[in-house]
C-alpha cells in the first residue's frame, strides 16, 4: 500500500489529469482513428507525469497540472514528427502494436465478419 501512496501522489495525479486534458485537446480522432487516440492521450498522461516527477518538485501541485497539459499537448507533434522522419519504422511499431493488441482484445477473421 505504501508503493502506491508513494506511485501516485496527488502531485502525480494531478499532472495525469493535465496530461489527460492536454492530449484530448490536440488529438483528433477523425485524422488518426479511436484506437490511436487512446494511445496518445495515455501517452500524453505518462509524459506528463515522467516531466512533471522528473524537473519539479512535490510541493507544487497546480504546477503540475499546468505543465502536464502542455506535456499532453506536445505528445501527438512528437509523434507526428516521429512518423514524418521515420516512416517504416514507425509503420512496422504501429503494426506490432496493432497486433499484439488484437492478440489481447481477442480479435481474428471470424469477429470481423
Amino acid at each position: 500500500m505504501e508503493f502506491l501512496k508513494d506511485a501516485f501522489s496527488v502531485c502525480i495525479l494531478f499532472a495525469l489529469v493535465g496530461g489527460l486534458a492536454g492530449s484530448l485537446l490536440v488529438t483528433d480522432y477523425k485524422r488518426y482513428g479511436w484506437f490511436m487516440t487512446i494511445l496518445f492521450v495515455l501517452l500524453g498522461m505518462i509524459f506528463a507525469a515522467a516531466i512533471t516527477d522528473y524537473f519539479f518538485p512535490q510541493n507544487h501541485p497546480w504546477l503540475f497540472a499546468g505543465v502536464g497539459v502542455f506535456a499532453g499537448m506536445s505528445t501527438t507533434s512528437f509523434l507526428d514528427a516521429f512518423k514524418a522522419t521515420a516512416p517504416k519504422l514507425a509503420q512496422r511499431i504501429m503494426n506490432i502494436v496493432s497486433k499484439k493488441a488484437e492478440e489481447f482484445i481477442g480479435s481474428d477473421k471470424s469477429t470481423k465478419e
